[in-house]
């Protein structure tokens, strides 16, 4: 069976400020919108931010459950790429968890965090296409 992911779904406390997190931080579009979800359109899949108790009642996960324990990827074209958006994100009063530097797999990213914590690599990887 051959997988590609299509989506991805952070539970999130207040929808509102992270959906400005997103939409005016990265200047992702819009797809949907409800009162408990929101879908960004990215390249190649959707990003869902959903109300916690909604994500918790679908998936039957406990609001208590421990999360932060994961991270997302956006892969960039080269690490000059990497150095500016970082720049960019600083810029914006994105919090920076770490700055870019050499990683020992032989790539180059910084790490993120959107206003609920949620923990994004930024990230050049030689070794995936762009």
């Amino acid at each position: 069976m051959q997988a590609h992911l299509t989506a991805i779904t952070l539970a999130v406390k207040d929808l509102d400020e992270v959906k400005a997190f997103y939409t005016g931080k990265f200047g992702w579009q819009m797809l949907a919108e409800n009162e408990k979800v929101i879908m960004l359109k990215l390249d190649n899949l959707v990003l869902t931010l959903c109300s916690e108790l909604l994500f918790s009642k679908y998936t039957n996960i406990s609001n208590n459950a421990g999360s932060n324990r994961f991270y997302l990827t956006i892969n960039l074209a080269s690490k000059a790429d990497v150095e500016t958006k970082i720049a960019q994100l600083r810029l914006a009063e994105v919090q920076i968890l770490k700055h870019p530097a050499e990683t020992f797999w032989g790539g180059y990213a910084g790490f993120i965090a959107d206003p609920e914590g949620n923990c994004w690599e930024i990230c050049y990887n030689p070794y995936v296409e762009n």
